[in-house]
């Protein structure tokens, strides 16, 4: 279960399972109008000066300018519905296409759950056997020390030779060294569970058989590996996948009908006019 949750190989397909899942919805959006709105505004503005000399019987008359100014401020706003009545089958094909490539991410979701389940129960029986073999062999050890405080007292009294004595330091000294070697054993192990199920290892309990899940025969187990695994659905979802996509390519072959309604509305607002 820690596995399950913790796993980040897991957590990142079930992420990308998720992605995938929403090109589902953006595939049906084609079956739905389209609604554009567009906005536009600008402002316009007019200068003008205008000279008038004096009448020519007062030649003495002062000659007068007129300034005229002013803007216009403009601004529109439409909208556009269209909706595709035919396009040759295309967004029907992409949805169904849509739908395996989901089926295909969860087949093979289900494919890593393999890989990672069996990934943590190997590290979980490995680490149960070298904690055992660890703890074999320092008892072991226990018993090649006491085998060589007898042996030593025997020869205090002459019952063996010193040959017997230096045998049974050997035996012990390469008691040691195996518990060295479990130890080290037992440290990767663990790292390893670390490392697949993502907590340190607590206490572990012994495992169970799992015959009872097993299949009765080589042909049965064959037949249901063939109708069920993940890797095989999810390549006979990826050849329908493939399939609706020649699908998509050849509608884009046939023509396109649609149906498209426009509403423009423009204003203008009258600025100032300024005569000086």
């Amino acid at each position: 279960m820690q596995a399950y949750q913790n796993n980040p190989s897991l957590n990142s397909q079930r992420a990308s399972v998720r992605a995938t899942d929403e090109s589902v919805p953006q595939a049906l959006s084609g079956y739905r109008p389209k609604f554009n709105i567009t906005a536009s505004g600008g402002e316009q503005s007019l200068s003008s000066t205008s000279k008038v000399v004096g009448p020519t019987i007062l030649p003495t008359a002062p000659t007068t300018y007129f300034t005229q100014s002013g803007y216009n401020a403009t601004y529109g706003a439409g909208a556009t519905l269209t909706q595709t009545i035919y396009n040759g089958f295309q967004t029907a094909n992409k949805t169904r296409q849509a739908e395996a490539q989901v089926l295909a991410a969860r087949a093979t979701l289900r494919v890593i759950e393999e890989t990672v389940l069996l990934s943590a129960v190997t590290a979980y029986m490995n680490l149960l056997r070298d904690t055992a073999i660890l703890d074999l062999q320092r008892r072991n050890v226990e018993v090649l020390q006491e085998q060589l405080r007898q042996t030593r007292d025997r020869f205090n009294v002459g019952e063996v030779t010193r040959t017997d004595v230096a045998q049974a330091e050997s035996r012990l000294a390469a008691g040691r060294s195996q518990v060295l070697t479990a130890e080290a054993n037992y440290k990767a192990s663990g790292a390893t569970y670390r490392q697949v199920i993502g907590v340190n290892p607590g206490k572990l309990t012994p495992g169970s058989p799992v015959d009872r899940f097993s299949p009765p025969n080589l042909a049965v187990a064959v037949d249901y590996a063939s109708a069920t695994h993940p890797s095989v659905t999810t390549a006979q979802y990826n050849v329908d996948a493939a399939q609706q996509q020649v699908k998509i390519a050849e509608g884009a072959l046939y023509p396109t009908l649609s149906v498209q309604g426009n509403v423009q509305k423009n204003y203008m607002a009258p600025g100032s006019l300024n005569t000086l």
